[in-house]
């Protein structure tokens, strides 16, 4: 569950940081201004995506760039061209989406999307690729509630499959 941690200062209740807590001991999320300080410098960044089935096959999904804002900017992202089949790419659609927790809706939606969806990310229609969702751990009833990687909702099987493990790696672009 992702929620913003408030610091008092002179009155002020701004989120000092974004804290995303899973349930196993070796996953966490590190924070969007950590990512907008790994993302922000002069060198450009790409990402990979890998996601892990319980029998540890694993696929990978890359972006030839990835920024995120700084708080101010509400953690925006920023995501460039997918490198891949084009159906299998659930997030490019999310580039220019800011972050959303259960306590801070930023997304364009009207649901709240964080709660609905259990997770901090940076939604835009609520369904489709969310890595901060819960660990359901292979099939559920549940719809889009776990760590979900799905381009089209009309593909519903997805919506009820949950990776049990996602990495999210993040290197320069020229290396």
């Amino acid at each position: 569950m992702c929620h913003h941690h408030h610091h008092r200062h002179h009155h002020e209740q701004q989120p000092d940081y974004v804290y995303c807590r899973t349930n196993p001991a070796d996953e966490y999320w590190i924070g969007n201004k950590a990512l907008h300080a790994l993302t922000s410098g002069d060198e450009e960044m790409v990402l990979r995506i890998v996601l892990s089935n319980s029998t540890e096959d694993s696929t990978y999904f890359d972006y030839k760039t990835f920024t995120v804002a700084s708080e101010e900017q509400l953690f925006q992202l920023r995501i460039g061209n997918f490198s891949g089949m084009a159906e299998w790419d659930a997030i490019g659609k999310l580039s220019g989406q800011k972050f959303s927790t259960h306590d801070r809706d930023n997304s364009p939606n009207r649901d709240d999307c964080a709660v609905r969806f259990r997770g901090g990310w940076w939604y835009r229609n609520c369904l489709g690729g969310n890595l901060n969702g819960l660990n359901l751990n292979g099939h559920h009833e549940s719809l889009g509630d776990g760590i979900v990687w799905e381009k089209s909702p009309i593909i519903s099987y997805m919506l009820h499959h949950s990776y049990p493990k996602v990495q999210m790696i993040i290197r320069p672009a020229n290396r």
